[in-house]
């Protein structure tokens, strides 16, 4: 016997016979899946109407005013002051990537935008200097803009176009909402009017003292979207429970957009104190990192001074019934970077001081 055979018979079993093969391994378990038991949270019931009716305090009063205003919003509304051009973006926003081909105007723009920090004479003096340099054949001279011009073209292109309300020559209110009739102040008594002028006019021309100027949010959303490189970005939210329990709760849809608005006073020169009151769109839907970016704040309105506004919501209202209108309507926006365009059925909205 060689002893290849001789090895393979001791390897081997009692009597010659094979073991048989071992039982296959089991599958592995299938994921154990937690079940996530919600509680719908639904609002209170209550009668809005009924309750402004049953409200008593005057200061209560005029709160409730303004939240009925909200509630009823729409952006035909005189409050909105949104003529039919503007109406029409909204509705219908331009659909293609912004192309700036001519250039003069291409250079009055990056030359309004590197002078930021500069006066209107220095943006002046750069244009006649460019004038100077290029003769009119090169197409330069005859497109370049004005400073009027250029910021009112660039206001188009970005949606940062300013509607106007009185106020307070004290900044105490703004005439909105109940305030909106009134010829003096209900808090201060002093009146809105330019009085020189009134009185030459024998009380026909009303000119007011002072003005505050609130930027729809609509247009420069729809102008946020229209940039490829901005519009891939605003999709990069950060879910915590706040957020998942109004998705489950379908306060928030596909497509929608969330805002947070933040109001501070800002200290405009180095020996005075705060002396304009600013509020500010944030994008919650971008990443965290971005929410603070100038690149992705939106403006959203400003209070002159010289003191602090006495009723906020007289000149934050514009602002939110703005917002309020859109969320019954809708706001249809080109999305640059899938090239369609889609309805923001119902922008949401939260706070911050």
């Amino acid at each position: 016997m060689d002893s290849k055979r001789a090895l393979k018979l001791q390897a081997g079993p009692p009597g010659g016979r094979a073991e048989p093969s071992p039982p296959p391994n089991p599958p592995p378990n299938p994921p154990i899946r937690q079940r996530i038991l919600y509680n719908q949270r639904r609002p209170p019931p209550f009668d809005l109407e009924a309750l402004v009716q049953a409200t008593v305090l005057s200061k209560l009063r005029e709160a409730m005013d303004y939240v009925l205003l909200v509630k009823n919003a729409v952006l035909e509304d005189l409050i909105a002051q949104l003529d039919n051009n503007m109406l029409g973006r909204i509705r219908n926003p331009p659909q293609g990537p912004l192309q700036i081909d001519s250039p003069g105007i291409h250079h009055s723009i990056t030359t309004y935008l590197a002078l930021e920090h500069a006066s209107q004479e220095a943006y002046k003096h750069v244009i006649h200097s460019t004038r100077q340099s290029y003769p009119t054949p090169d197409r330069v001279d005859n497109e370049l803009l004005s400073f009027k011009v250029v910021e009112k073209l660039i206001a188009s292109y970005t949606g940062i176009d300013p509607i106007w309300h009185d106020m307070c020559p004290d900044s105490c209110v703004g005439f909105t909402g109940p305030f909106k009739d009134l010829d003096d102040c209900p808090t201060c008594n002093k009146s809105q009017w330019n009085e020189a002028k009134l009185h030459v006019s024998n009380g026909c021309i009303k000119v007011s003292l002072k003005k505050f100027p609130t930027i729809p949010l609509g247009p420069q959303l729809q102008a946020l979207y229209r940039d490829p490189k901005s519009a891939q970005f605003i999709d990069n939210i950060t879910m915590g429970w706040d957020y998942l329990g109004m998705v489950l709760d379908s306060n928030i849809k596909e497509n929608d957009i969330m805002v947070m608005a933040s109001l501070d006073g800002a200290q405009l020169y180095e020996d005075k104190d705060s002396n304009c009151w600013i509020y500010v769109w944030i994008i919650v839907n971008l990443s965290p990192d971005k929410w603070y970016r100038k690149v992705h704040v939106l403006p959203g309105g400003f209070i002159p001074g010289p003191n602090k506004p006495k009723n906020l919501d007289s000149f934050l209202v514009v602002g939110i019934h703005h917002l309020a209108a859109l969320q019954k309507e809708g706001l249809k926006v080109w999305n640059a970077s899938q090239n369609e365009v889609f309805l923001f059925s119902d922008p949401t909205f939260t706070s911050s001081s």
